[in-house]
């Protein structure tokens, strides 16, 4: 892929995530206010850091940051500045960090939004490929090993250790499958793209058989 094709489809799928971030901002937020409303917090196992401060922080932290994503595309766009290299990393990192705030309050391992792991890790490895892939991993075990800690330390007995290492390798397997696969489809693209090159300059007549 041409360095300017590439450009071009991580802005795009920079713009899709910044508009499923927009979604899932207003689901979960709404999710949080509720529960708080309604005082059903204590079923997620909601604690001291569950409170109209904490999704004010989260909401609005999250929709700053962006904010400022959305007006850098914008810019990326028109053409003022080149993608950024870093974006892609910047961004799965926020949304992997946010994930691990939401979980700390709302049943830590036990909460309904540990799925939202999968959801950034594989959309982000089907983009992007191995190498983000593993990036995502190895940031998403840092950040619910913190998790763990604050949630069970020093009480993480053997089968509570047990079941949380098959879910980490859950992820990983999936992280690193769709990784596989996304290295395979560029691959293949790549194959394409070439043989395409090739029957056009096939199809080219050369000088001496015009006549």
């Amino acid at each position: 892929m041409l360095a300017a094709e590439r450009a071009a489809w991580e802005l795009h799928n920079e713009k899709n995530k910044a508009n499923v971030r927009w979604l899932l901002l207003l689901l979960i937020g709404g999710y949080l206010l509720y529960l708080l409303r309604t005082n059903q917090a204590e079923e997620v196992g909601a604690n001291r850091l569950f409170n109209g401060y904490f999704i004010a922080e989260l909401i609005g932290g999250m929709s700053l940051v962006n904010a400022l994503v959305g007006i850098l595309l914008t810019r990326v766009r028109r053409g003022r500045m080149a993608m950024p290299a870093w974006l892609k990393y910047f961004t799965m990192i926020v949304d992997l960090s946010a994930v691990s705030i939401v979980l700390a309050p709302t049943g830590g391992s036990n909460s309904m939004f540990f799925v939202v792991y999968f959801v950034i890790l594989v959309s982000n490895s089907l983009r992007y490929g191995m190498r983000l892939a593993l990036l995502g991993l190895f940031v998403f075990n840092a950040m619910y090993f913190g998790i763990l800690l604050y949630q069970y330390y020093p009480e993480l007995h053997p089968p509570r250790f047990h079941a949380e290492l098959l879910k980490i390798s859950g992820v990983w397997i999936v992280g690193l499958y769709t990784g596989y696969v996304a290295r395979r489809f560029s691959i293949l693209q790549g194959e394409v793209h070439r043989y395409e090159q090739l029957t056009a300059r096939l199809m080219v007549p050369r000088r001496g058989d015009e006549g």
